[in-house]
């Protein structure tokens, strides 16, 4: 009986120097936080570049956009076959279209108005941006024809050239020579054809210049 209390006093003894030894003991530190590392800080933005300003479009216009400045000549144009070109596709016969494709070596079987093998010679701008056929109505009708622009170039540039400035507005506009008009006025079609005389009854006002 003593020896167990006994032995029970000596269990309880070091159980408390265990404890007390414990608390003693110097706590281990905490490890210093690692920092957080600095942000990289944000790369400056590459600015934009500057868009370079588009340069302005040049339409079609239709000839009688060309009448207020030049009566003469929209006069003396209104006259000839150029006016009526696309009229002039509408009214063929099948004679008439059975000769031109023997002549032109087409194969256009019915409506020339429509066939792309007779527009390209026959309205203003065919297939060209801003030309014929616009979604327009009224502009696409001012453009069924030969009009001023097929020789000269599309007009918009030209009319936005202040009235004062004379050789900016003579500058925006093409001066056909005789290789512009054989485009469509080919050997076959015109055999005999006369530049410097076709371009005096267009023109009553000298506007176009011989070839080079």
């Amino acid at each position: 009986m003593i020896k167990r209390i006994l032995a029970f006093v000596v269990m309880g003894v070091l159980a408390t120097s265990v404890v007390a030894l414990a608390a003693d003991a110097p706590k281990v530190a905490d490890a210093p936080k690692v920092a957080d590392a600095p942000k990289v800080a944000d790369a400056p933005k590459v600015a934009d570049a500057p868009k370079v300003a588009d340069a302005p479009k040049n339409d079609y216009v239709g000839s009688k956009k060309c009448m207020p400045c030049h009566m003469k000549i929209y006069k003396a144009w209104a006259e000839v076959k150029h006016a009526h070109a696309f009229d002039g596709l509408k009214a063929t016969t099948p004679e008439q279209l059975k000769a031109m494709n023997a002549l032109l070596k087409t194969d256009v079987k019915e409506k020339p108005e429509t066939a792309a093998a007779c527009l390209g010679c026959h309205v203003t701008g065919y297939q060209q941006p801003g030309g014929y056929p616009a979604a327009d109505s009224l502009k696409n009708m001012a453009l069924a024809a030969v009009g001023c622009e097929m020789c000269h170039g599309p007009g918009s540039r030209h009319m936005a050239v202040p009235m004062s400035d004379k050789e900016g507005r003579r500058k925006a506009v093409l001066v056909p020579t005789v290789e512009t008009c054989k485009k469509c006025h080919t050997d076959a079609i015109s055999p005999k054809f006369d530049f410097a005389e076709r371009s005096k009854k267009v023109h009553p006002v000298v506007a176009a210049a011989p070839a080079k």
